[in-house]
């Protein structure tokens, strides 16, 4: 990547890097920078295309997922850091464990295939696709229940994520494209813990699409938010955040 994304920065103490779904930005953190930045020193950025961050070529995208995780950590002054990802994040974050294994503490992997050659979850992403209504994006990424009971908070994700300029459908075919695609087998390499938090009612990756990928870490588990869609860090921020926490300092 040849410029620093855009990033945002709160608080001090052990580092945490949050990376963030499609449907969002660095914004979309508010709720875990408001915690978290008591105790820790958070930043989350904008990964390329999203938010303020220039968009990159299909044909850097893969190496621009790392190296901006990478340029955003060495611009705030992270030297390591625990890696908090949700959705498309996973990408960035499965991706700079593997290639910089020295600067990671831990790796969340948040509602994601992290883009491994996974067909379970490669099949269930496919079938997400066909859900989606006019509400767009947020009609998967939130948990029905959230537009029930806090549909100002929904109208909310939906602003933040038009912030966004138009998802390029050739970086979606660079993203699930078989070349870009990491094997199962090179997860044996990841040499930080993995946690792997799963929505129950996810309707894009559930449960089930994503256990499989569990024995295939040295150090990793998988821990489900009952009741909950694919967005757990902003459906349910309190218990997101509890649990979060545990994991940060276990």
């Amino acid at each position: 990547m040849t410029t620093t994304p855009h990033w945002i920065t709160s608080g001090k103490g052990p580092g945490i890097l949050f990376i963030h779904g499609a449907g969002g930005n660095a914004a979309v953190w508010w709720q875990q920078l408001a915690y978290f930045s008591k105790t820790h020193h958070c930043v989350a950025y904008d990964l390329p295309g999203f938010g303020r961050t220039p968009k990159s070529t299909p044909e850097t995208l893969d190496a621009d997922f790392s190296d901006g995780a990478l340029a955003a950590m060495d611009a705030a002054g992270l030297e390591k850091a625990s890696i908090v990802t949700q959705s498309l994040g996973g990408w960035a974050g499965l991706r700079l464990a593997l290639r910089h294994p020295d600067r990671v503490e831990r790796l969340i992997l948040g509602c994601t295939m992290a883009g491994i050659a996974h067909p379970p979850a490669m099949q269930s992403f496919l079938d997400s696709q066909k859900k989606m209504d006019a509400r767009g994006p947020a009609s998967v990424a939130l948990g029905a229940q959230l537009g029930q009971t806090e549909p100002a908070k929904e109208y909310l994700y939906q602003q933040l994520g038009a912030f966004n300029t138009p998802f390029d459908p050739a970086m979606a075919q660079t993203v699930f494209g078989p070349q870009s695609l990491i094997p199962v087998e090179r997860l044996s390499e990841v040499r930080c813990p993995v946690i792997i938090f799963a929505g129950e009612n996810d309707a894009i990756w559930p449960p089930s699409a994503l256990e499989g990928l569990v024995p295939h870490f040295p150090d990793a588990h998988l821990h489900i938010f009952k009741g909950c869609g694919h967005s757990p860090y902003f459906e349910i921020p309190d218990e997101y955040n509890s649990v979060l926490g545990i994991h940060l300092t276990d």
